[in-house]
């Protein structure tokens, strides 16, 4: 159990687990890691690159998709919610109850408030907020709550 003074949250900037960005960066690392082996046969097949390269153009990467209340929506650049949203996680040494959810999602500048665990929650900070001063008024409004 913390004492009133060790009440404490930190911030986190949220990591988009579908992001193209870092699904690219990890494909990248899984294929430079793919040994290539030189064949006799790879000299002899210089000459057929043109199929390859028309077969290539036919490929087509499968369309993501993700599930919203809306039915499902293609994952694109305008729909990613890293892009549409800016994203924050919470990590505290105090249980998130109801009061304190109440006061950080009422506070100005947060969109959205989604509860992890009793000790981790994420909000969403309106485009047109600073989301450090947002964050700091959180601190100091959950801090001057748990102290009472």
């Amino acid at each position: 159990m913390t004492s009133k003074s060790e009440n404490l949250i930190v911030w986190q900037k949220w990591f988009d687990p579908l992001g193209e960005d870092d699904l690219d960066q990890m494909q990248v690392i899984e294929s430079a890691t793919e040994p290539e082996f030189y064949t006799e046969e790879d000299d002899e097949e210089e000459g057929e690159n043109i199929d390859v390269v028309e077969e290539e153009e036919f490929y087509k990467r499968p369309t993501k998709v993700i599930m919203t209340p809306m039915g499902i929506i293609p994952y694109t650049e305008n729909t990613a919610s890293n892009k549409i949203f800016n994203f924050w996680v919470g990590h505290t040494n105090f249980n998130l109850n109801l009061p304190v959810c109440k006061l950080i999602e009422d506070a100005e500048g947060v969109e959205t408030l989604d509860v992890f665990t009793r000790y981790r929650f994420r909000i969403g900070v309106g485009k047109l907020f600073d989301d450090k001063s947002i964050m700091r008024d959180i601190n100091e409004t959950v801090y001057s709550f748990l102290d009472q």
